[in-house]
């Protein structure tokens, strides 16, 4: 009887961090994340979109050239990008494009001098 009572307060402690994370996500946004925006802004376009719900499926409503447009989804791995409040006084260099470019549970994260593998901040 005890190891199923532990037993079921782990699945429990599983189950409630998962809620969060599904919490945190606004009415209408699909899982997934949006690419990287490097292209130069286009500041007279006007978005063409507001939420992931006026998105086609399997795209996202993202920022791309300074304003909002459906792009195709790209995944994510958990947890956040730590802040960097460097500045570079080299050129840009990214070396990774995406999370799938990074090992492990590393993330792509933009940083001062461009986008590396870093861990991600768990919360």
């Amino acid at each position: 009887m005890r190891a199923w009572s532990l037993l079921l307060l782990v699945a429990l402690l599983v189950v409630g961090s998962w809620l969060p994370a599904a919490s945190a996500r606004r009415k209408g946004e699909k899982f997934g994340g949006c690419p990287p925006d490097d292209g130069p802004c286009l500041l007279s376009v006007p978005d063409h979109c507001m939420d992931d719900s006026q998105c086609p499926a399997r795209m996202k409503c993202c920022s791309k050239a300074c304003f909002r447009q459906c792009v195709p989804m790209i995944s994510v791995k958990p947890g956040s990008c730590p802040e960097d409040r460097l500045q570079c006084l080299s050129p840009v260099q990214h070396l990774c494009h995406k999370d799938a470019d990074c090992r492990g549970s590393s993330r792509c994260c933009l940083g001062a001098c461009g986008r590396d593998c870093r861990n991600p901040i768990q919360g």
